[in-house]
């Protein structure tokens, strides 16, 4: 499953969230410990110095152990700690002892002042701790009559907690004997710092004694343990939310990649038409399009090569049939030859010029065939330039003068007043001119016109090269271009391959080559080339 770049993704995802959420969650564990430690030493510093220097007047005049103790048990009751007072020698002079489940405190209210009050004991401001389960401090009916009448009592509870304590207020029945203490519900042992601090009575220097504060709550560990957990299930929901967008942005990077996976399998299959879907304006974007590309020169390449193996095919197709012929033949004034020809001079003197005849035509089969294939296959680089139409019009026609005077016909040329340019490889223009100039002065009997003539328009450029000799039956003037087509009525020699290597030549430059006739009165050609813009 790992092997897929999809679960990969999801697991990256899951893994920097998880070492995220644990880097995160140790140091600002760490930080909010040690913020807490710190403000509970300042805490204990400061109770202990404000205690310091109530303590101060105590040890100073004289050493009042009463309201030493009832300062101490006042003090470790309101800060929730254990309390020591400790003499210049370091002798334990109160103990608050160690912070209980539950504390108790008497408040005791005099009706209309204090100056008259008699106390049987001022050790009754003192912190009353019993242990759990204990009763309350017992009053007795003789303690209760020396106050004055009207007096009351009130009991301060308070319930120590992992964030703090709770306070309630009780008035008690004075009339009971006994109070039974309610432990509040939920309370536990709670843990206890082991951190002690100590501070000097008086001048640091000379002390009268020192305040040592110790066995406070330990909110250190509390919001150590609170902070881990809160860390611990904001990892988990960390986790959930990067698997959920793990899995959706992979579905987004990886679906596209399959879809280039599954067109390439299509190409393997043989389909060259496959082509990548996915146009996005990122890597992968970029890739289906560089992609694409290449399934196009592929495609174009491959049908190059199928055009070369069409075109080679029909190039020994038409061999075979057009050297036949020329083949047969010399092999049969071979064997005339070789028999009943063998002693005749005069036989041999005219199979020899047939054969000459044969050979000379097997040359020139040969040659432009293969020059016509090779057009065909876009091998033929062309030599492109600016040329005079008219000088080419001209040289083309030049070695068709004597013959058509022999054979009693008129050439003429029509040209346009202005010299016309024409974009064209010159060499490969007049081949084409001669083949057209060729085949019309085959085709025309004594007495009639050839025509070559050239017309410019705003957009084109027209070459005619028109005759008026037997022309061409509507049913044969769509074969006119085909390789080695000479027409039913053609009764001259030819191979049939000038008007095809005329036209391939024509369109391989661009332009456009038809012929339109008239069965019994002429044939005209027509080349024709766009302007360029």
């Amino acid at each position: 499953m790992f092997r897929s770049i999809r679960w990969r993704l999801v697991a990256s995802y899951v893994l920097l969230t998880l070492i995220s959420v644990s880097i995160v969650g140790v140091l600002a564990t760490e930080i909010v410990r040690r913020n807490v430690q710190e403000q509970e030493v300042n805490e204990l510093r400061a109770n202990a110095g404000t205690l310091a220097q109530q303590l101060y007047p105590l040890l100073r005049v004289q050493r009042d152990s009463l309201q030493i103790h009832s300062l101490t048990q006042a003090a470790s009751f309101l800060g929730d700690v254990r309390v020591r007072v400790l003499d210049d020698h370091g002798q334990v002079l109160a103990d608050s002892g160690k912070p209980s489940l539950r504390e108790e405190l008497v408040l005791i209210y005099p009706p209309g002042g204090t100056d008259n009050i008699i106390f049987p004991d001022e050790a009754w401001f003192n912190l009353i701790m019993p242990a759990v389960g204990q009763p309350h401090f017992e009053f007795d009916a003789a303690m209760i009559e020396n106050f004055p009448s009207g007096t009351s009592f009130q009991f301060v509870q308070r319930s120590t907690g992992p964030w703090g304590g709770r306070i309630s207020f009780e008035i008690p029945d004075i009339r009971a004997t006994a109070l039974p203490t309610q432990i509040a519900s939920g309370a536990f042992d709670l843990a206890r710092s082991a951190r002690v601090i100590k501070e000097p009575i008086g001048n640091s220097q000379n002390p009268l004694g020192f305040v040592e504060v110790s066995a406070g709550q330990d909110f250190g560990t509390a919001t150590f343990v609170t902070t881990r957990r809160a860390f611990l299930l904001a990892g988990v929901g960390a986790t959930l939310l990067a698997v959920v967008f793990g899995l959706v942005m992979s579905q987004r990077l990886t679906s596209p990649i399959r879809s280039l996976q599954e067109t390439a399998q299509r190409m393997g299959s043989g389909d060259l038409t496959a082509r990548a879907q996915y146009q996005g304006a990122d890597e992968i974007g970029d890739l289906s399009t560089q992609f694409n590309q290449m399934a196009d020169q592929l495609q174009a390449n491959f049908a190059q090569v199928e055009n070369e193996r069409d075109t080679l095919r029909r190039f020994i197709s038409d061999a075979s049939h057009e050297l036949r012929t020329p083949v047969a033949a010399l092999k049969n004034f071979l064997t005339l030859l070789q028999g009943p020809a063998a002693d005749d001079q005069p036989a041999q003197a005219e199979f020899l010029s047939e054969s000459q005849i044969q050979i000379d035509r097997l040359e020139w089969i040969t040659s432009n065939l293969l020059d016509l294939t090779r057009m065909d296959a876009g091998l033929v680089e062309f030599d492109y330039d600016n040329h005079d139409l008219g000088e080419l019009i001209t040289n083309a026609a030049a070695p068709f003068k004597s013959g058509a005077e022999t054979k009693g016909i008129s050439l003429e040329i029509h040209l346009p007043a202005s010299t016309l340019m024409l974009w064209c490889d010159a060499h490969r223009m007049e081949i084409v001119l001669t083949n057209l100039l060729d085949n019309a002065l085959k085709f025309t009997l004594p007495g009639g016109v050839i025509t070559i003539a050239a017309e410019e328009t705003s957009q084109e450029i027209k070459i005619r090269v028109a005759d008026t000799g037997t022309g061409i039956r509507p049913d044969e003037l769509l074969y006119v271009f085909d390789r080695f087509y000479r027409g039913r009525t053609q009764t001259g020699g030819g191979s049939g391959l000038g008007l095809a290597i005329a036209k391939s030549l024509v369109e391989s430059q661009g332009g456009q080559l038809a012929a339109k006739s008239v069965f019994g009165e002429g044939s005209e050609f027509i080349i024709t080339f766009q302007k360029s813009k």
